[in-house]
């Protein structure tokens, strides 16, 4: 494995371990100050502000989280994680999906991060973002 690839696979690892540790700022440390996020649904969000501000709402939506991540296919600074996550709404309904986060890395952080899900559960189980 070369270096760009063991170094953007270290830093998705800490970027998980945050995020299933409900440790936003974590998860933020590894991000970019430009960064931009989309997330299938709701949105772009570009920059540290906006990201926070999306992260802050998202991490309230689901409660009991079990999240399972299915494989890490990393080469260089780009990464694909597919994975599946059973919870519940913060409304109480039961909520299963599967998704996969892709990645871009430079220079130490992530420049880019896309995730994708059930659109259509989003909009019928989650709360609407009202950005």
């Amino acid at each position: 494995m070369d270096q760009t690839t063991a170094a953007t696979r270290e830093l998705i690892d800490r970027f998980y371990v945050a995020y299933l540790a409900g440790n936003a700022e974590g998860m933020l440390a590894e991000i970019d100050n430009d960064a931009t996020v989309t997330f299938a649904g709701h949105g772009i969000f570009t920059g540290m502000a906006e990201i926070r501000r999306y992260f802050a709402w998202a991490g309230a939506q689901l409660t009991d989280l079990d999240f399972h991540i299915i494989a890490k296919i990393v080469d260089g600074g780009r990464a694909s994680v597919p994975w599946t996550e059973t919870a519940r709404t913060k409304r109480g309904e039961d909520w299963e999906a599967i998704g996969c986060d892709i990645y871009h890395v430079a220079n130490g952080k992530i420049v880019e991060l896309t995730c994708i899900g059930d659109t259509d559960k989003m909009h019928r189980l989650l709360d609407p973002w009202e950005g």
